[in-house]
């Protein structure tokens, strides 16, 4: 399992820590969603959790003042992006340079325009290329992956999708067995009762890195979603990327579904106090840290760093939702 990075072997600890340290320097207007991300991205940073959160905090505030007032990255979701280029090594000048440049050339092939997803989309095959400049052969792989997920359901794929198609670039299949091979996983996940729509779609883009066939892969996902609702936990829409996430780990769903439960009670003491659906988010994605490394069958994720990559921008992508939820609250509240 290629990882360049070391893993900690009590991932609570360390969230705690690096999460403690940046909600110390968050305003009292402040949110704290993407601290609590940023603090799960960075934990495998170098360095005292003091220092890892003064850098991100360092590293938020220059891509803040490189975006400019009405650039994407001007929001909190900077604090998880600035969490990725520290763990990666990479530079915010560095990055911000290739996202204009592959914007540019984004717009030349003619893909719509995604701001955010765009924006993690670049940062994914920047991550696939080591930091050198992204190859033009794997920007038009990129939009042949969307349009061949966009051929089986143009309604439901959009900028969205623009991360998976970019893990999705380094696989070894054609973009158009890709889209098939995903079609399946999700047509199978959707006769097991799952709900179709975005979301699921997510799940099966996901899913599809596990390499197994469609049916073997949807009945393991559809075990583990059995036995957290034996456990008493109901599973959202929200829930299926990180139930996908969770497929992945070579251990029985029993372990699983505990470990999660586990990590779930200890979030409880979080301040500010979190919703059920940030708890199970967390919890699974510090449970995935956690089991991974003591995976049996290695051989059934080929690369942890890229799931790892994947993790971190859903986390990114659940507190975009997270933030648009609580400004519609409040625009709501104030008509």
């Amino acid at each position: 399992m290629p990882i360049k990075f070391q893993l900690p072997a009590d991932p609570m600890v360390r969230f705690r820590e690096i999460y403690d340290a940046l909600n110390t320097q968050r305003g009292f207007w402040g949110d704290s969603t993407p601290l609590r991300f940023a603090a799960l991205t960075a934990l495998s940073c170098p360095g005292s959790a003091v220092q890892v959160a003064t850098d991100i905090i360092w590293t938020a505030r220059e891509i803040k003042e490189r975006s400019g007032w009405f650039g994407t990255l001007n929001s909190p979701l900077r604090f998880i992006v600035s969490a990725m280029l520290l763990l990666n090594k990479d530079k915010p000048e560095n990055f911000l340079r290739e996202v204009d440049r592959v914007s540019t050339l984004f717009r030349e092939i003619k893909l719509r325009r995604g701001p955010i997803y765009e924006v993690l989309a670049i940062l994914l095959l920047r991550l696939n290329t080591d930091l050198q400049p992204i190859p033009d052969e794997a920007v038009h792989r990129f939009k042949s992956i969307y349009e061949h997920m966009k051929k089986y359901h143009w309604w439901l794929t959009g900028p969205d999708d623009f991360p998976a198609c970019a893990i999705l670039v380094n696989q070894a299949a054609p973009p158009e067995e890709i889209g098939f091979t995903i079609e399946r996983i999700y047509q199978d996940l959707a006769g097991r009762k799952f709900s179709k729509g975005d979301p699921l779609q997510t799940a099966a883009n996901i899913l599809y890195l596990t390499g197994l066939n469609a049916a073997e892969v949807a009945t393991r996902y559809a075990h583990l979603a059995d036995r957290f609702r034996a456990a008493g936990v109901r599973i959202w829409q929200s829930d299926y990327d990180e139930l996908a996430i969770l497929t992945f780990l070579d251990h029985p769903a029993e372990r699983i579904v505990d470990n999660v439960l586990n990590y779930r009670a200890a979030m409880k003491e979080l301040k500010p106090k979190l919703d059920a659906s940030m708890t199970f988010n967390l919890a699974a994605s510090l449970s995935f840290i956690e089991l991974v490394q003591q995976n049996r069958d290695t051989s059934r994720i080929t690369d942890v760093k890229a799931l790892l990559d994947m993790q971190n921008i859903i986390n990114t992508q659940q507190a975009a939702a997270a933030a648009a939820a609580a400004s519609a609250a409040a625009a709501s509240a104030a008509n």
